[in-house]
């Protein structure tokens, strides 16, 4: 597995064949996703009454900080404007936007203590993202709005690429937590877990704590065992994510190691394409 740094870039094929091999890829300096920074920076100021989003909650209660906080959240992904400017972020990184699906398109805000967490301001313990999509061409997109430290960051753990990890993927369902959910108020924790997760401990003695700078984004295979970091210092983490799934890399076969997962059901409904907005099942019965 090797982290490669990016100043060009990559076309689909490329881009798939270095990320199931365990690459983690960072594309550098990207101009589109400076304008999206500009954007929600002004957006969550709005919102926090012109604190600082990264120290907001040093004056704030707990409420009031899940509140405005979340108020941002919910305005960042329902506005159209802003999905628009990552995808033309994403092609600047050489994604063909003609044959990529998407999912949404969150703002993900982690305090820097457990003091106000809630939803979508929260670390995320250990998991593949596969484990809940069944989807072992997928990709994720993960990038920071503000600065970042290791102790405020996202880890990865290389030597799970090919070692199983026990977990819960036999026993989860998407259909538990859709039903949980549709009775937990907007923007609050849900008590049915989101998605699969570990069963036994991870060794955390080779984690890796990646470093990126405002304009850059990571991509990584949605195969990767990967966590927030526990936050540490005195400042919050602001991010936004996004999953593909490319079509050639569907009708290609082109995927990473499946080692643990027991879930056997694709979740291709949770993907539509970028243009067109389609649904992914729809796209791949065409291809029959």
């Amino acid at each position: 597995m090797e982290i490669r740094h990016l100043d060009h870039p990559l076309s689909d094929r490329e881009r798939a064949e270095l990320l199931f091999q365990g690459d983690l890829l960072i594309f550098r300096n990207i101009d589109a996703m400076k304008e999206l920074i500009d954007a929600a920076d002004q957006l969550l100021r709005t919102e926090l009454n012109g604190l600082e989003p990264v120290s907001a909650q040093h004056h704030l209660s707990r409420e009031q900080f899940l509140e405005k906080a979340g108020r941002a959240q919910t305005a960042f992904r329902k506005d159209p404007a802003m999905r628009a400017i990552f995808f033309r972020a994403l092609a600047q990184c050489g994604v063909d936007l003609s044959q990529a699906c998407y999912d949404h398109f969150p703002m993900r805000i982690v305090p820097f203590s457990d003091s106000h967490n809630g939803a979508l301001r929260a670390a995320i313990g250990h998991h593949r993202d596969t484990w809940g999509a069944n989807i072992h061409s997928q990709q994720n997109w993960w990038a920071p709005i503000y600065p970042l430290e290791p102790e405020r960051s996202i880890a990865f753990y290389p030597d799970y690429w090919q070692t199983p990890l026990a977990n819960n993927t036999a026993s989860w369902s998407f259909e538990d937590y859709l039903a949980t959910r549709a009775e937990t108020a907007n923007e609050r924790q849900v008590a049915y877990p989101s998605a699969p997760h570990p069963t036994e401990l991870v060794d955390e003695r080779n984690v890796l704590k990646m470093q990126l700078e405002p304009g850059d984004i990571l991509c990584f295979s949605s195969a990767h065992l990967h966590a927030s970091v526990v936050n540490s210092t005195d400042a919050a983490r602001v991010s936004v994510e996004m999953r593909t799934v490319h079509l050639p890399d569907l009708t290609e076969h082109r995927q990473a190691p499946n080692v643990d997962n027991e879930a056997d059901t694709p979740m291709y409904q949770w993907f539509k394409t970028i243009e067109g907005r389609i649904p992914l099942p729809q796209m791949l019965e065409s291809t029959h």
